[in-house]
């Protein structure tokens, strides 16, 4: 496991010249421990990576998490076909894409914070691999039993992206880089189940290749992603490289004065810790609570709409096989939003530089950039969701043009990109070193809770219509819009009062 914590060879001394950073004598005598650090501007630590390096290391992830995401949406184009081999229900049908969602949730709980304690890269390798594993032996079910546990299984270790990301993103850059980094990811992380009622619609209903294809293309995209970061895809946790570091020296010099100062932690301690962590924070920090509360009903309209959009479009016209082409206005907002990403990026530019230069000014306290800045382009866009589910809902009716019900999309991406960003970067700026954990949490309700949910969807369209039903979500959403204006007013002084968030 060694080898996963390098990402370029070190260079130990041949005699322990290096210049401690810290010393602690032992009682036995002339016996120091030397405790490794990073050197000053050391090209070996991830924040000080150069900026194409840092480029290349945001692609990786956010092709790993397309692979991903795409895997827990394609499953909803083959319903029909495993209802019609397996001869099961709608709802054990739609079961194949909620029980993913909910081992998503759970995935995320473990492996998050065993990424904070021993490195990123194990935890994204092991993972990786078993879920593209676990898609291959969902393409190959036997029967509804075991591909709905087979899913499930595929989703528990799929989550790892979703939940580390904002880690890793903290590793190697500021918050100037993340305002960039960030979208990109986040782009992604929708664009993939955006992308999978597309291109899943055609593949289920050739009769080529049919629905296990679905499944099949899951796999051989996440080999590819898996083989990718084999050789490709650096650590960043520092106290993983630095434990890295260390072990090098003591090889090479013979003495075993070199450490980590993580090593000198109980490691059964710490993962106990650890893995606590994301509970103890989903259960005492209100801003988590909020945050969590407002992505869980973004996840249940958009995984929901997996569901409804058929109901809706193919009473338009639409066909099973090119049904997906709906949802392509929700990704042209993805794009828009690109436009107001940069916008936000030269505003947050310009309040950093005037933290820098000791200004002081609205956003800006004790030299630093307050993470309710990070809520600005949500705020604008966060009218955007509610009004777009509205929109659908009382135009999807067949007197109305298909193009009139289908650009609701346009507003809808918009709106579901911007809540996540927004709230993603917040929860990053808030949480600092804890970042992973809170991300943990934030993945297990708004993925486990949507899973369950989205097998109500066509008992809903059934019983409500396809107007109310859609409403429902639409009045959930509106009544979430006005957090992040609240947090924007009172963010610093929740803040203060919370136990593991950042101190300015």
């Amino acid at each position: 496991m060694e080898a996963y914590f390098q990402y370029r060879s070190f260079t130990p001394p041949a005699k322990p010249i290096h210049e401690p950073i810290h010393e602690q004598q032992l009682e036995e005598p002339k016996r120091q421990i030397i405790y490794l650090d990073f050197d000053e501007n050391d090209k070996k630590n991830p924040k000080n990576w150069s900026g194409w390096y840092k480029a290349f290391v945001i692609g990786q992830l956010t092709f790993l998490t397309l692979s991903l995401t795409f895997a827990s949406s394609v499953s909803a184009s083959s319903e029909n076909g495993v209802m019609e081999e397996f001869g099961c229900s709608n709802v054990a049908a739609t079961a194949s894409t909620g029980i993913f969602l909910v081992g998503m949730g759970l995935g995320a709980m473990p492996q998050a914070p065993l990424s904070e304690l021993h490195g990123r890269l194990p935890v994204y390798l092991i993972t990786i691999l078993l879920a593209t594993i676990f898609e291959i032996a969902s393409a190959l079910a036997p029967n509804i039993a075991g591909l709905l546990i087979l899913r499930f299984i595929a989703g528990f270790f799929s989550s790892a992206p979703l939940s580390n990301a904002g880690g890793t993103l903290n590793d190697i850059g500021d918050p100037l880089l993340r305002t960039v980094a960030f979208p990109s990811f986040a782009t992604a992380g929708f664009a993939g189940p955006i992308l999978g009622p597309i291109i899943g619609g055609y593949v289920s209903t050739n009769p080529n290749y049919g629905w296990r294809w679905c499944y099949w293309i899951c796999a051989i995209w996440q080999g590819i992603a898996f083989i990718m970061c084999s050789f490709f895809m650096p650590e960043t946790l520092a106290p993983a490289l630095i434990k890295y570091k260390a072990i090098q020296y003591r090889k090479t010099t013979g003495e075993g004065i070199w450490r980590a100062p993580i090593e000198d932690e109980s490691i059964h301690k710490l993962t106990v810790k650890y893995l606590q962590r994301p509970f103890v924070l989903i259960s005492k920090e209100p801003i988590l609570q909020l945050f969590v509360a407002y992505l869980t009903i973004v996840y249940i309209v958009l995984y929901g709409f997996f569901s409804a959009y058929p109901i809706i479009f193919l009473k338009h016209g639409f066909t099973e096989r090119n049904v997906g082409l709906s949802f392509i206005p929700v990704m042209v907002g993805f794009f828009v939003l690109m436009v107001g990403n940069l916008v936000h990026y030269l505003r947050y530019k310009k309040l950093v530089f005037d933290a820098k230069a000791g200004i002081t000014r609205r956003g800006i306290y004790d030299g630093k950039v307050e993470p309710e800045e990070r809520l600005v382009p949500l705020m604008a866009s966060a009218v955007c969701f509610p009004a777009s589910i509205f929109w659908l809902a009382w135009t999807s009716g067949q007197e109305f043009n298909v193009w009139i019900p289908m650009m609701s999309g346009l507003l809808f991406g918009i709106g579901l990109l911007a809540i996540f960003q927004g709230s993603m970067q917040y929860l990053i700026d808030a949480y600092g070193p804890y970042a992973a954990s809170a991300l943990a949490g934030c993945t297990l309700v708004r993925y486990s809770i949507p899973g369950l949910v989205t097998l109500a969807f066509p008992k809903a369209y059934e019983t409500l219509g396809d107007q109310w039903a859609t409403s429902l979500f639409g009045f959930l959403g509106l009544a979430l819009t006005p957090v992040p204006f609240i947090f924007y007013i009172y963010g610093r002084r929740v803040r203060d009062s919370c136990e593991y968030t950042v101190r300015d």
